[in-house]
């Protein structure tokens, strides 16, 4: 589903489309909010709206420049915007782009990550195109155990996108330079972190749970931690 575009951002677009450059920076953004899917960032769009009202925080998704965001490049963002939240990669050049702004991601265990994205997926079957993705990559696996896929993609490492996640994504800025990273173990103390960081009251969402809370790891996966080493090298310190 398309991220939902606020009507007076088309206007706005269409009266002053000049985007935000090296050149004509963006001096009203306040945070680079990036969301690293299953890692809490629905909820905290949420209570980045909640907080700040809906037309002060825009979303960088694939119809408004995921793309074009990850790889710094210009970017058009409405004049009035404080958080930019989405799925975009940070990049050296976001600090030129949008000077005044910190960096903040949320992160989660990789392989409770892991798992929750394949229940996603298996919840959304050929709705979702990662979906496909998974039955091409391990034909051998059975579809109908959540946990026989997650073993596979963890010990055949055929989907680097899933399984080096967190690699891939700090390759450009380390998660060292980010002014903000919470757990999304420790969610609530963790927002409550944010909101003081930013002066901002949020409320507290949570949203898209598509399992129910029993349905737990289960514990034959938490012994595959040494196959994600990389990964818990770069987000370890954080959890």
């Amino acid at each position: 589903m398309s991220y939902r575009i606020h009507p007076f951002w088309k206007v706005e677009k269409l009266l002053s489309p000049q985007a935000s450059s090296q050149t004509s920076p963006h001096r009203n953004v306040a945070l680079l909010s990036h969301h690293i899917p299953k890692t809490a960032g629905s909820s905290l769009r949420l209570a980045l709206e909640a907080g700040l009202g809906r037309r002060m925080v825009y979303g960088i998704y694939e119809n408004t420049g995921a793309s074009t965001m990850s790889e710094g490049r210009d970017i058009w963002v409405p004049s009035k915007a404080k958080v930019l939240h989405g799925h975009f990669k940070p990049d050296q050049n976001h600090k030129y782009l949008f000077p005044l702004a910190k960096r903040a991601v949320w992160v989660r265990d990789p392989i409770e990550r892991l798992w929750s994205l394949v229940g996603h997926l298996i919840a959304l079957k050929e709705r979702h195109p990662h979906f496909s993705l998974l039955k091409t990559s391990l034909p051998k696996s059975s579809f109908n155990s959540q946990e026989d896929i997650v073993k596979a993609l963890i010990l055949e490492d055929k989907i680097k996108a899933f399984t080096h996640a967190y690699a891939n994504f700090f390759k450009s800025v380390p998660i060292e330079k980010f002014e903000f990273v919470g757990s999304k173990h420790n969610y609530i103390d963790d927002l409550t972190k944010l909101s003081e960081m930013l002066g901002i009251n949020f409320k507290k969402f949570e949203v898209n749970r598509r399992t129910p809370r029993s349905q737990k790891l289960p514990a034959s996966l938490k012994q595959l931690e040494p196959y994600l080493k990389h990964e818990y090298a770069v987000v370890g310190d954080y959890l």
